[in-house]
């Protein structure tokens, strides 16, 4: 029923906007800013309507979604985040590694990735398909030492 009502809302308000601006068109709006906000209240109620009617048919568990927030990360644990990253991958990450191994959104892992090779923290390789992997050759494994036998 609530649906039913906020369609018959929306319907009624957008008629309103439209017999507003017929008066407009013709010239004979005396009080064309009130239609235009009465028109507006009735659309803005009726899709009011029509959500709660579609919130009410959800299960219970579903109509409160969490609001899930995400910590404010200051620029010393982004780094932290994006090297512990590169550490788990051999010393060699794409941004899409970086964004699924920590927090950040892949635009924020680019960022960072390309802030660190500016800084000389790593290296840019560019693959055959066009994808940037960025070496850090500081958490590269490192080749067993010679020793005087191997000579």
């Amino acid at each position: 029923m609530k649906s039913i009502i906020g369609w018959a809302l929306a319907a009624f308000g957008v008629i309103g906007f439209g017999a507003e601006i017929d008066n407009l068109l013709n010239g004979t709006a005396d009080h064309t800013v009130t239609g235009f906000i009465i028109a507006a209240l009735f659309v803005l109620g009726g899709l009011s309507l029509i959500r709660s009617a579609r919130r009410a048919k959800l299960p219970p568990e579903l109509r409160e979604a969490p609001v899930v927030v995400r910590p404010a990360l200051g620029a010393r644990d982004i780094e932290r985040a994006v090297l512990a990253c590169a550490q788990q991958h051999g010393g060699r990450v794409t941004i899409a590694e970086v964004a699924a191994g920590s927090q950040l959104s892949f635009t924020e892992a680019k960022e960072v990735l390309e802030e660190l090779s500016r800084a000389g923290a790593c290296t840019v390789d560019v693959t055959e398909n066009g994808a940037f992997i960025y070496e850090f050759n500081g958490l590269m494994p490192r080749e067993p030492a010679r020793t005087a036998l191997d000579r």
